[in-house]
């Protein structure tokens, strides 16, 4: 099951104007949809927010890591862990976000690879 794709520069925008509530629904967002790609049950999406919350660069480095493996399966060649860019990012103007749905949306455009099956 592949995610929606959403314009990186909406969430970034969105990310802002919300004060950056709208950042900790998109890092629950990122991991629900990534949780379900990838077959992971020993991703919490909600643990995650709540990381995110307390520390968002930390929670962005630990979702560029399953970016980075998601990317791996729908066969996207060199996929990167871009988790210490995405957390840096994420510090400056919350641009991370914005790169994150970047990166989230090629594995949903790739139509490469196959989605974990229930």
């Amino acid at each position: 099951m592949k995610g929606e794709v959403r314009n990186p520069t909406t969430v970034w925008l969105l990310c802002l104007v919300s004060c950056n509530l709208y950042a900790i629904y998109f890092i629950y967002l990122a991991n629900t949809e990534l949780k379900n790609y990838l077959g992971k049950e020993d991703l919490n999406p909600v643990m995650e927010a709540i990381i995110g919350w307390v520390c968002a660069p930390f929670a962005m480095w630990k979702l560029g890591a399953t970016i980075q493996e998601a990317q791996q399966r729908a066969g996207i060649a060199n996929a990167e862990n871009q988790g210490t860019m995405l957390a840096i990012m994420s510090m400056i103007c919350g641009l991370g976000f914005k790169n994150a749905q970047a990166e989230i949306n090629k594995v949903w455009e790739s139509g490469g690879g196959a989605p974990a099956t229930f």
